[in-house]
């Protein structure tokens, strides 16, 4: 036996082993990486998320504010008002379960909805005839297992 063929089985073993090393360290590197693309993702979706839970809340409430504009003072401050007055009337705040829309996948947005109004007639001077009301509406909502709330106010005046 030569020392060239004894050499070359030596040599042998060796290249099979390390090409056996390096396709597992790329298959590792390449499962990092993966993962790592994976956490981007979900963190952008996250993100896109809130981004859709707060268009939602701040459209509803745009339209409860243009509602408390639009109602006539006499409707407001009625037996059957939309926003109870909340020193007078029982009950004191008008609650209601509400949609706000649908995510993608088709899941609800369900909120409550509450409403009631103050009266913020000033007591200086009884002359004047003023009546100043501050309508309120209140909307609470909950992301991932955390409750929020929002709210808008609008003060109307006769």
């Amino acid at each position: 036996m030569s020392t060239s063929s004894f050499r070359s089985r030596r040599r042998y073993p060796e290249g099979r082993g390390s090409v056996l090393l390096e396709v597992s360290m790329a298959m590792g590197l390449a499962a990092v990486l993966a993962l790592l693309v994976m956490k981007a993702s979900l963190l952008a979706l996250s993100n896109n998320q809130w981004t859709v839970f707060q268009t939602l809340t701040d459209a509803y409430l745009t339209r409860e504010t243009a509602l408390s504009n639009r109602l006539p003072l006499a409707d407001l401050t009625g037996a059957s008002s939309q926003w109870p007055d909340s020193a007078m009337d029982s009950p004191p705040r008008l609650e209601q379960n509400i949609s706000l829309g649908k995510l993608a996948g088709g899941k609800a947005v369900d909120a409550v909805l509450t409403r009631f109004r103050v009266n913020e007639t000033p007591n200086m001077d009884p002359d004047t005839g003023l009546a100043v009301w501050r309508l309120h509406s209140v909307l609470s909502y909950t992301v991932g297992g955390h409750r929020y709330f929002k709210t808008r106010s609008t003060l109307r005046m006769q």
